[in-house]
This record gives C-alpha cells, sequence and structure tokens, in this order.
C-alpha cells in the first residue's frame, strides 16, 4: 500500500506542520479498536463540542472510530501516536509541529547530557 502524500508537510508524511491557534480534526479509524461501524463525514454533526472531555489517551475498539479535535496552542514538536511500540513501526504514529517559530532557545542548563 502507498502511503498517501501529506501535501502540508516538508519534512516527509509524518509530519503535520499546524499554524499556532489552529484546530485539527483527527479520526481513528480502525478497520480491525468511541462509535461503532465506519466514519462518514456525516457523523461530525453528532460530535459533543460543547463539553467534550479532555483527554491525553482514547481508545478506538475493534470495528470502529474515535474523533479527536487537537488544538495547537502548546508551540513545540509533538508526537501523536499509539502506545504499543511495533504500532508505530507500523505507520501509527505522527508528528504534529505547531508554532515552532516561537520556540526560544533551550537553556543549558535544561539539556540532559
Amino acid at each position: 500500500m502507498k502511503p498517501a502524500t501529506n501535501t502540508n508537510s516538508t519534512y516527509g508524511n509524518g509530519v503535520y506542520m499546524l499554524e499556532f491557534r489552529t484546530t485539527v480534526d483527527v479520526i481513528l479509524q480502525n478497520a480491525n479498536a468511541l462509535a461503532t461501524g465506519k466514519f462518514r463525514e456525516k457523523d461530525a454533526k453528532t460530535f459533543n463540542l460543547k463539553n467534550p472531555p479532555l483527554r491525553n489517551t482514547a481508545v478506538t475498539f475493534p470495528f470502529a472510530w474515535t474523533a479527536l479535535r487537537f488544538v495547537a496552542d502548546n508551540p513545540g514538536v509533538w508526537a501523536f501516536h499509539c502506545h504499543i511500540e511495533p504500532h508505530s513501526h507500523m505507520g501509527m504514529g505522527v508528528v504534529f509541529a505547531e508554532g515552532v517559530h516561537l520556540v526560544k532557545d533551550v537553556p543549558n542548563h535544561a539539556l540532559v547530557v
């Protein structure tokens, strides 16, 4: 299978350059692990956007999908990945780089040698 071309990146398909203070909706589809069935664009109308849970983990059940909303409000380069290491090797991990122009030099005392 040929990976999709990421037109939003100059660093390869696994890096997504996000403008600072933008919002990205991410759909995780588990064709073989919080909703049931296939994700369809019209499903977005049923999303809870008034008081969604704030999480740093999410479960996607077999034959289901999960919708996540990522708000780029913390400048830096962040890993977005599955916690199972072999899954990362299979492509279940990307990088969100947001507002990197706002990141200042790292002070020497913060670097671990």
